[in-house]
């Protein structure tokens, strides 16, 4: 660097510094660093997120962002929608790809219209994708006012789309461009096709899947067969009647919420009444194994609706004449100074170990075989475990129903006969999409599900709840994710209406979340995601609907 060159002093890594010309921009200063173990995709100058084309002017601290992170996943997951929405439409210009829903480190994707994808076809638009990522082909954007980026939707038959950023109170939004694919994606991406890397496409059903890099933050696994069959069929079936009610963009939903009172009340009721039949179908299976069948293993990640699932399940068999035994597997903790600690040497409650397996086991068999069981209760003030907490005996009327994170876990039931139980997964499946290229996601769902039950019922302010939420999401793919597939039955608890009535218990609390704080940009996208739908009254929900587990008027025990 010649001597009267003006220079900053950039940090990064650990503390490391650089001294580098001003306006040097993010990819210059890259080459001028040792090789990264992941592609870089973008960076947080100073708290702001910026892609990798962007100049430094000043003195600055630089966090690279790569897919092994939260953010920088996504990123990488628009980016490669976006390199196959380009490979469909110079393959297959006739036919318009639908982005439906993720399934395991992927997204499910297909044609609409019913249009079955063949093999053939498959590998036509991995190998063009492939050649987009050779050529290392600029992906830029423009910057456009929100007046003319509506407009263009609008030019462009994008109606949805239109709607939706018409809700965005930002003066100026971004534009994508690759080769003559210009997009909106609801986010950053990379700016060019050569810092992605790994992809496939693989036939699934009536379409594929998109698969991307596992998130090994999260301790997902690479290369895992797709074992995701009642996964898949729980949301197709919920994508058909979706489908059927006209309402398969969120643009759709936010009309009939407009549209007065009356239209919404009726989209609640038949929203509420759908997952009542789920409960109804459930019960009716397992009562045609009653009384061989007298133990229920119920499981599902944070915020699924796992309380009120199993209330309503027990309401359902009550009705039948078989009176349900609620079993908590948190009484089956160790006691804390027990509990093991994981890698960062902190205690993991989400431990299979963290319980006592032996005991459970043991209550459960007794149970089955009509002997009377001493079951624990745990005193989560103290961290003890009170043996011996109460005497049960099964009746020959009476059906246990368990429930917990661990409860499909192969280990909970080992020694117990399979015939005599039955595996519940109960999850909130979300099936609503953006646009065409961006579903919105299940676990952004729980996600605002979870800050509004935190912060209304356990004082925890939603900063706390999203710096937690990688840990949470951790557990679920460590305890839960990998068992769903050994269930019985597949409960699906999302609400198609839930989110406008979500939004206003969250959004001023997400909107005073400063830039200081470590979860700010993830607040900032979550903010941005809730208000694109329409908000609606809480007062219309029903007092026994699930939502109410997390709004706070409920008629049961939550």
């Amino acid at each position: 660097m010649p001597e009267n060159t003006p220079a900053i002093t950039i940090t990064y890594d650990r503390e490391q510094s650089i001294r580098v010309p001003k306006g040097t921009s993010l990819e210059q200063l890259l080459q001028k660093l040792p090789p990264r173990p992941r592609p870089a995709l973008a960076a947080t100058v100073n708290g702001a997120l910026q892609e990798l084309d962007y100049p430094l002017y000043i003195d600055s601290r630089v966090q690279w962002i790569d897919y092994n992170c939260n953010l920088g996943w996504r990123i990488y997951r628009r980016s490669m929608v976006m390199l196959l929405a380009l490979a469909c439409r110079e393959l297959f210009p006739e036919r318009q790809l639908w982005v439906s829903h993720s399934l395991a480190d992927g997204l499910f994707c297909r044609f609409q219209e019913g249009q079955q994808v063949e093999e053939k076809e498959i590998r036509a638009l991995a190998t063009r994708m492939q050649s987009y990522i050779r050529a290392d082909l600029p992906i830029r954007r423009s910057q456009l006012s929100r007046e003319d980026a509506i407009r263009y939707m609008q030019e462009n038959d994008k109606q949805d789309q239109a709607e939706l950023l018409s809700q965005r109170q930002e003066e100026y939004l971004n534009l994508y461009c690759l080769k003559e694919q210009r997009e909106y994606f609801f986010g950053r991406m990379v700016n060019r096709t050569g810092r992605l890397g790994y992809f496939a496409l693989e036939p699934y059903e009536d379409g594929f899947v998109l698969r991307l890099p596992a998130r090994e933050y999260l301790g997902c696994q690479e290369n895992l067969p797709l074992i995701v069959g009642q996964l898949h069929a729980t949301l197709d079936s919920y994508d058909e009647w979706s489908a059927l009610m006209g309402i398969r963009s969120i643009a759709d939903l936010n009309r009939v919420v407009r549209s007065g009172e009356q239209g919404f009340i009726q989209l609640m009721l038949v929203a509420e009444t759908l997952y009542e039949r789920q409960l109804s179908h459930t019960t009716d299976q397992i009562l045609r194994d009653f009384p061989r069948v007298r133990l229920l293993l119920l499981a599902g990640p944070s915020s699924s609706g796992k309380t009120t699932s199993t209330q309503r399940l027990g309401i359902q068999f009550r009705t039948m004449g078989v009176e349900p035994i609620p079993i908590s597997m948190d009484d089956y903790f160790i006691d804390r100074e027990l509990t093991p600690l994981n890698e960062r040497g902190v205690k993991d409650f989400e431990s299979l170990s963290a319980l006592n397996l032996e005991l459970f086991r043991e209550n459960m068999r007794d149970l089955l075989a009509g002997r009377e069981a001493s079951l624990p209760r745990y005193d989560f003030k103290s961290g003890k475990s009170i043996r011996d907490h109460r005497s049960l005996r099964l009746e020959k009327d009476q059906i246990l129903l368990v429930e917990g994170i661990h409860a499909l876990h192969p280990q909970m039931s080992r020694g117990i006969p399979r015939d005599q139980l039955r595996k519940l997964f109960v999850s909130a499946l979300t099936q609503l999409n953006l646009d065409a290229y961006n579903p919105f996601s299940a676990s952004d769902n729980r996600l605002v599900r979870r800050m509004a039950r935190d912060m209304q019922f356990r004082g925890i302010e939603p900063s706390a709840t999203l710096d937690r939420w990688d840990e949470v999401r951790r557990g679920e793919h460590r305890n839960i994710f990998p068992y769903q597939e050994e269930a019985d039955f597949f409960i699906n608890s999302s609400l198609i209406y839930e989110m406008p009535i979500l939004r206003p218990l969250v959004e001023t609390a997400l909107e005073a979340i400063s830039p200081q704080q470590g979860c700010y940009l993830e607040a900032r996208r979550l903010l941005r995601l809730v208000r694109y739908f329409a908000p609606a009254p809480a007062e219309l929900v029903p007092r026994n609907s699930i939502l109410q587990e997390f709004i706070g008027n409920s008629l049961f025990s939550v």
